[in-house]
C-alpha cells in the first residue's frame, strides 16, 4: 500500500512540473509575439514617417520645376501643411536644394535651378513665379 501512496505523489508532482513546463513555454511563445509586434510596429512608425515626408518633398520639388521648365511668366500655388506626420518641420530652399528638417533628421532633393528667392511659409497659399532668370517665391 506504500508503494501505491509514493507513486500517487510522484505523478501529482510530474504532472505539476509537466505544467509549469508547457505554462512557460506559452508564456515564451507570447512574449516572442509581443516583441516582434513591437518591432514591426516600430520600423511600421518610420516607413510611414518617410512615405509622408516624401511625399511632402515631391510635391515641392515638383512644383518648383514645373514653374522652372514652364518657362518666364508661369506661376503656380504651393500649400504645405502645418505639421508633417505629426512633427513640426522646417522647410528651405538653399542653392539648387530644397531641405527639410523633422525631428532632428534632415532629408534634401534636388531641384533643376539654383535661382530661388523668397521662402516657402507654412499653411498659407505659397505662390511661385518663374520671372525668367529665377523663381520668385511669395
Amino acid at each position: 500500500m506504500r508503494t501505491s501512496k509514493s507513486t500517487s505523489g510522484r505523478l501529482k508532482g510530474q504532472s505539476a512540473f509537466e505544467f509549469l513546463f508547457v505554462f512557460g513555454v506559452f508564456i515564451a511563445a507570447l512574449l516572442m509575439g509581443v516583441w516582434v509586434s513591437a518591432v514591426k510596429s516600430g520600423e511600421l512608425d518610420i516607413y510611414m514617417k518617410n512615405l509622408e515626408i516624401d511625399e511632402l518633398m515631391t510635391t515641392v520639388t515638383e512644383k518648383i520645376n514645373t514653374v522652372w521648365v514652364e518657362g518666364e511668366g508661369f506661376s503656380s500655388n504651393l500649400t504645405l501643411p502645418s505639421l508633417v506626420y505629426s512633427m513640426t518641420y522646417d522647410i528651405d530652399v538653399t542653392s539648387n536644394l530644397v531641405m527639410l528638417t523633422a525631428g532632428g533628421e534632415r532629408y534634401m532633393r534636388p531641384i533643376i535651378t539654383q535661382n530661388v528667392t523668397g521662402t516657402l511659409k507654412k499653411i498659407s497659399v505659397n505662390t511661385l513665379t518663374n520671372r525668367g532668370d529665377h523663381i520668385e517665391i511669395s
